[in-house]
């Protein structure tokens, strides 16, 4: 049987995945509503308290175990969250961490550096979404960060958490964007070539060619049609005479004539003009001028 490698066993005392397992180095077993990871010889190394809300773990300093076992809880998302009763024991809580945030456990003052960085390039945003902070149990944006006298005030919606310079703090930090994450632009795709004609095969010996009959020739184009004869009057006789579509109209006594015929002419003569007989004209007489 292939004994449990250390890491494989840090996992599972933090997961609460096991609660009683063993290899030559750790141990896991319960004790009294909690799980205790022990080391050689009976060392306790960590307490599990899962009954708790929210869940907590808390990890004794200065062992040989203690960074591993810092990076296995970060991973699980269970956060530093101070020291306990015992100055030698540290507190941990699991905080569920967003998407698209890391966790940073350091110096208080490395947060204001963090935070001041940020904030020069958020530009006229009122608060800053790149770093979160733990207050009352929930992650909330920093507002502002005021230091007096190495004391840090970190101002945010839900009150203000005071640090020390030197204090440990937990905070999430806006994990940068991947290449896959970047915004893609629709392009069109690129513009083909137009397809060049191919050449025709030469025909084959003993083909006989299809003959392609001629084209027909275009129809000739329509011939002008001549303007329809139009009526002269003379101006001078414009009260009385006026042509209008070919016809000749003539004011008289008894109402006005229509002369109609072809190539009529108006005008004034010494004596009385007299219709052709080539030329046959109609004479009709109408009650008023049309308008």
């Amino acid at each position: 049987m292939t004994s449990l490698d250390d890491l494989t066993l840090l996992q599972w005392f933090v997961s609460g995945d096991a609660t009683l397992e063993a290899n030559q180095s750790l141990r896991i077993q319960p004790a009294n509503k909690a799980r205790q990871l022990l080391g050689r010889k009976g060392a306790l190394l960590a307490i599990a308290y899962d009954a708790s809300t929210p869940p907590c773990i808390e990890v004794r300093r200065h062992t040989d175990y203690t960074d591993v076992l810092h990076q296995v809880l970060v991973d699980h998302h269970f956060l530093p969250i101070g020291q306990g009763l015992d100055s030698q024991v540290l507190c941990y809580a699991h905080h569920p961490i967003p998407q698209g945030y890391r966790v940073n456990y350091a110096a208080a003052r490395q947060l204001w550096k963090q935070w001041w960085l940020h904030s020069s390039r958020r530009g006229n945003r009122p608060l800053q979404l790149d770093l979160l902070v733990l207050a009352s149990g929930q992650w909330y944006p920093i507002r502002d960060i005021a230091i007096n006298s190495g004391t840090l005030y970190v101002d945010t919606l839900r009150g203000e958490n005071v640090y020390h310079g030197d204090d440990l703090v937990a905070w999430l930090e806006k994990e940068p964007c991947e290449e896959g994450d970047k915004t893609c632009f629709w392009a069109p795709p690129p513009a083909q070539a137009a397809p060049t004609p191919t050449a025709k095969p030469p025909l084959a010996v003993g083909t006989v060619p299809v003959r392609v009959p001629a084209p027909a020739p275009p129809p000739p184009p329509p011939m002008p049609v001549a303007p329809a004869p139009q009526a002269s009057v003379d101006p001078t006789l414009a009260p009385v005479v006026y042509a209008l579509d070919g016809k000749v109209y003539i004011q008289t006594a008894v109402g006005v004539v229509v002369v109609e015929g072809k190539e009529l002419k108006a005008y004034k003569s010494l004596r009385q003009a007299a219709i052709a007989p080539d030329r046959p004209a109609t004479v009709a007489i109408v009650g008023q001028r049309p308008r």
